[in-house]
């Protein structure tokens, strides 16, 4: 198991700072954000995860959101090789969202 790391597009506020896409290169990553602000004008950041769980070269990945009692609301874990290790991390209350690398429209919520 090699350290990989990934290129994540999330929201830029500051509660429900959830996951739009995840990318293996930052130029990706960034590119995707500039045209979703230029669409919708919706803030986003890029922010560099390390892949928990490792895997050498990992075609879907899971985005984990645990909840928020006190604010009501899922904030972004990390990301995750395998859904079992993403919901061990945020439990029964958390999200995890499924997305094959370097394509944001493939994506499913599985929790």
């Amino acid at each position: 198991m090699g350290y990989m790391e990934l290129f994540v597009v999330m929201d830029r506020s500051i509660l429900g700072r959830g996951v739009f896409a995840v990318f293996s290169s930052i130029e990706k990553a960034q590119s995707f954000s500039d045209d979703m602000y230029r669409n919708t004008r919706f803030q986003c950041e890029v922010k560099t995860c390390p892949l928990i769980g490792g895997s050498d070269v990992p075609g879907r990945v899971y985005a984990a959101h645990f909840y928020d009692d006190f604010y009501d609301t899922h904030v972004f874990d990390g990301i995750y090789s395998e859904s079992n290790l993403a919901y061990d991390a945020v439990g029964g209350k958390g999200l995890i969202i499924r997305f094959v690398i370097d394509s944001p429209e493939d994506k499913e919520i599985i929790a």
